[in-house]
């Protein structure tokens, strides 16, 4: 089993990655920001928390001691990334860069996961094919500048690392809709589910083959719909009419369809289908109205 970091640890992201790692075996490090609540596992065992900021440098060579794997998910997301960019870049660049640097001074040095995106393919509604994870990059929100800028420092870098441009999200809560949804009806859109990025990541402390490449995690040909489709079906579970929905009008959103084969044949984690994944939700959106 490995020893394994976290940075972001206490978001949503990482307690649910942390809580599959666990459950393997994997002992963890979970660093996040003082302010953050680590209550989620306090009964965790083979478990330590490190309250500090990626950004201070003192921080992280306790956090990395001995460390074997280091999935760095802190970040600023959507939308706060779009307020303000000195802070984007200073959290999502340079803290990136202080991740790396830290990494680079310890033997032996850890292998790096980084949690990147989609988004940094920009608007690719003119592409007819699938996005495959060599299509040039051309960012076009702040997001997704500052994760190409973390991926240079991580290329330019001599740690080991895998970068994993990870599609939008997709998680089965009982939740208002974005006003507007962030693509267009027509758009051709393919998300992923929580959980089959979890097993991605899982699967990815035992395949060393991965270290230095570059893969698109995505939900696979059963996510592979229009805007408008995935909205319409998301709204009949959740007893919301289209009609009170919005979409993107003056611009495309950057969701595409994607080419995962690679990821899919090294990870072998596209286990949850769009229909079981409406099933979830259809779950969580009983239990939270029979509160």
């Amino acid at each position: 089993m490995a020893e394994i970091l976290i940075t972001g640890g206490a978001g949503n992201f990482g307690r649910t990655l942390g809580n599959a790692l666990r459950q393997k075996g994997h002992s963890l490090r979970l660093l996040d920001l003082p302010s953050c609540d680590f209550s989620f596992c306090d009964a965790w065992e083979n478990t330590r928390v490190i309250a500090g900021d990626i950004l201070k440098p003192e921080t992280l060579p306790e956090a990395l001691e001995g460390a074997e794997w280091v999935f760095h998910l802190a970040a600023i997301l959507p939308p706060a990334s779009e307020e303000d960019r000195r802070r984007t870049f200073r959290v999502n660049v340079e803290g990136t860069r202080c991740v790396v640097d830290a990494c680079d001074s310890i033997r032996p040095k850890p292998n790096l996961v980084f949690a990147s995106s989609v988004s940094v393919y920009g608007d690719t509604a003119g592409h007819s094919g699938l996005i495959r994870p060599e299509h040039p990059v051309n960012p076009d929100d702040l997001y997704a500048e500052s994760k190409v800028e973390a991926e240079k420092v991580i290329g330019a870098s001599q740690v080991p690392w895998v970068n994993l441009r990870i599609s939008g999200i997709a998680v089965p809560e009982f939740l208002d809709p974005p006003e507007p949804w962030p693509w267009k009806r027509e758009q051709r859109i393919e998300l992923v589910s929580l959980d089959d990025v979890v097993t991605a990541m899982l699967n990815l402390v035992d395949v060393k083959a991965l270290l230095n490449k570059t893969l698109i995690l995505s939900g696979g040909r059963t996510w592979q719909v229009t805007g408008e489709d995935y909205v319409r079906r998301w709204g009949e579970v959740m007893e919301i009419p289209l009609e009170e929905m919005s979409f993107l009008e003056d611009r495309n959103g950057w969701l595409n369809w994607y080419d995962s084969s690679r990821s899919q044949a090294l990870l072998a984690y596209q286990k949850t289908t769009l229909e079981d994944f409406y099933a979830q939700l259809k779950v969580a959106v009983d239990e939270a109205t029979a509160e």
